[in-house]
């Protein structure tokens, strides 16, 4: 789905309103109500905010809630040092039958580094990462270093929605605990004994009930369901039991009586031979099969087990990996499987894993639920228990919204400028508070375009000639000092080289850079102006850092790398070779690794930029080019000087400010761009 969709189901789903009041969990003047879990760092009260102070050799400490909550919303504000990792625990536990009690469940993340992960969703002690944000760009840049934040998140049922700043964060559909404490994190340090801080104020609730399951199978009789022609159903020592021989070729179904819309259903089963599936929004048809709709996929052998099929309609949506069944589906024993169906959000679980995830599922919205017996094969297939999770608060239901139409270019749109009198212009980039930066690479200036006032001014004399820039989450400021063949961390007044070398050798000249979802990044390096002298590399190649600034070689399969773009999903790299006139694409198989180079577009470009729907904008002589990401050019927008490099900003991120020799300019489209 392109992330546009995924951006705009999240922004239009509003914030729950309730009729509950606001309930505070601190009171400003002691920890009354609280008790630490977990490790020793000190917690205390200061200027009406709770102090969590990191130290040394002890694991990570929770300062815990007495009491436990179910559904509710939460808001907190905190600041944190910026070397710091902390989170806000909710539905936690700390039980004396896992892990010695240690604390464990979802943690709404405080990451201030240049991952940007703040907001994300980690299962603490358990599952790890189910909710990082690398699709959420927005969501990454929301955070504020050094400053107070709030946060939001709500719980309802197995919905659990984050917001930070305002803007939308995680948007998780998880089954696994549905009821814990709430807790105040600080992560464990290791020997590090400076006593770095977190503060958090203004802790508020609004409770909204408890989630319960609720049985639909008796464990008796088949009260409430209806089978259809083929195999046997019934129930022995309360375990429903279907029987089908490989003689019979018809599908046996039980059908629950009633229709169901939207719900979240776990069953218990073990399959002991046979294929099997348990059916919703389905209808019954005349046909072998005996009903249409979706399926989620039961199998003795484990094959596919938790995808997503869908009966007389598309066959396969979601067809897991045989690998990955293997780790969470354990052949004959007892399996817990949870089917979520809320609008078109469809998501299965199986023994606590995410096995599908469609957020604009097509076909029926509501239809009869049931459970399976494949026809032609010996079938055996027990139920323990089939429950549907009710919730007493309203539990959000995501639409999708229309989809962007019309043009990408408005009728009668122009580039308008915005500054002159420059020698080369390069290197536009979008900053934390919305303002553009950009470069005048021969006068050695990065200059900042303020939208609000639309004034121009130096930023940096003395750049090394700064090509590409990039702000990353948390507030820095990366610069490709092409001259002094470095790339550079900005820190409030502070530069630091983060990369000179590769292998041991000086780079070339670095020419543009992009983030990843991971925190790293991923930079040309091509050779401009002597290309002799003391020149150490011989091959102009595309590289990448991680988030511990190590680099590594992603592609030396180039001859002059420039403008470098990452597709909307993370999954294509693009990079603009100037020499071959052509832009190439690899898919990245993890970060830093690439495989399957192709000619993308046979386009020059210098710079690019990339739109929420995957088009790519190349910068050509006569202005930008549009490419769609199926390499069909869709579109050109003339410009008074050739650009050099493009990036979107402004309001709603619809404005395409490019540099252009030496003139900076900016045209508003219809279809918003990613930084």
């Amino acid at each position: 789905m392109p992330l546009f969709l995924v951006i705009l189901v999240f922004a239009l789903l509003s914030c729950v309103t309730q009729a509950a009041d606001w309930t505070p969990l601190f009171n400003g003047t002691s920890l009354q109500g609280w008790t630490q879990r977990g490790g020793k760092a000190t917690y205390e009260v200061k200027d009406g905010a709770i102090v969590g102070t990191a130290v040394p050799n002890t694991p990570n400490s929770f300062l815990c809630t007495e009491r436990d909550y179910s559904d509710f919303i939460l808001e907190v504000e905190f600041r944190i040092d910026p070397t710091l990792n902390a989170g806000i625990q909710f539905r936690s536990n700390s039980l004396p039958d896992y892990k010695k009690g240690q604390v464990h469940g979802y943690q709404m993340e405080i990451d201030p580094s240049q991952r940007g992960w703040s907001g994300g969703i980690f299962d603490e002690g358990r599952r790890g990462w189910i909710y990082p944000l690398e699709f959420r760009p927005e969501a990454r840049y929301a955070f504020k270093q050094n400053e107070w934040n709030h946060y939001r998140v709500e719980a309802i049922g197995d919905s659990i929605r984050t917001w930070v700043n305002g803007v939308p964060a995680a948007d998780l559909v998880d089954p696994v605990t549905q009821k814990g404490f709430i807790a105040l994190q600080v992560h464990g340090v290791g020997k590090r004994d400076d006593g770095p801080q977190t503060s958090w104020r203004n802790i508020k609730i609004q409770e909204l009930g408890e989630s319960t399951w609720k049985p639909i199978f008796n464990g008796k009789d088949l009260s409430g369901w209806t089978p259809t022609a083929g195999g046997e159903w019934k129930v022995v020592d309360g375990i429903l039991k279907g029987t089908s021989p490989a003689s019979e070729a018809k599908h046996g179904i039980l059908l629950a009586d009633g229709e169901y819309e939207n719900f979240t259903a776990k069953i218990v089963y073990r399959s002991i031979s046979g294929n099997s599936g348990f059916y919703f929004r389905a209808e019954p048809v005349d046909h072998a099969v005996a009903v249409k709709g979706f399926q989620a996929e039961i199998d003795a052998s484990g094959k596919d087990v938790g995808g997503l099929y869908e009966t007389l309609g598309r066959s396969w949506v979601v067809q897991p990996a045989a690998e990955a069944v293997k780790k969470y589906y354990k052949v004959g024993e007892w399996t817990e499987m949870v089917v979520s169906a809320h609008g078109p959000r469809l998501v299965v679980h199986v023994n606590g894993v995410k096995t599908a995830d469609i957020i604009d599922a097509t076909g029926a919205r509501k239809g009869r639920l049931g459970v399976q017996m494949h026809g032609g094969q010996d079938m055996d297939i027990e139920f323990k228990s089939i429950e549907l999770l009710e919730t007493p608060a309203s539990r959000p239901v995501p639409e999708i919204p229309a989809a962007i139409t019309g043009p990408v270019v408005p009728e009668g749109a122009a580039f308008r400028k915005l500054g002159e009198g420059y020698k080369f212009t390069e290197g536009p980039a979008r900053g934390p508070d919305d303002r553009i930066w950009f470069n005048d690479i021969p006068n050695n200036r990065t200059h900042v375009y303020d939208p609000k006032t639309g004034e121009i001014s130096v930023w940096r004399e003395n750049t090394g000639g700064a090509n590409g820039l990039l702000w990353v989450p948390g507030g820095d400021l990366y610069a490709c000092e092409g001259t002094n063949r470095i790339i550079t961390r900005q820190t409030g007044d502070t530069f630091k080289p983060i990369v000179s070398k590769f292998e041991g050798k000086r780079l070339n000249s670095p020419n543009d850079l992009v983030l990843d979802g991971q925190g790293g990044f991923y930079f040309t390096d091509p050779r401009y102006g002597n290309a002799g002298g003391d020149r150490e590399l011989e091959k102009e190649s595309v590289y990448y850092v991680n988030r511990g600034y190590k680099i590594t070689l992603a592609t030396a399969e180039v001859t002059k790398p420039n403008g470098v773009v990452l597709s909307p999903d993370q999954k294509t790299l693009y990079v603009a070779d100037t020499a071959e006139k052509q832009i190439f694409a690899w898919d990245v198989k993890s970060p830093g690794v690439l495989a399957k180079q192709r000619v993308f577009a046979p386009s020059f470009s210098d710079g690019m930029a990339v739109d929420i729907a995957g088009n790519i904008y190349l910068t050509v002589d006569s202005g930008i080019s549009i490419w769609s990401p199926a390499g069909e050019k869709v579109a050109e927008i003339p410009c008074p000087e050739s650009p050099a490099n493009c990036k979107f900003g402004g309001p709603e991120n619809k404005t395409l400010f490019a540099t252009a020799r030496t003139g900076f300019y900016a045209i508003d489209l219809n279809i918003p761009g990613l930084r």
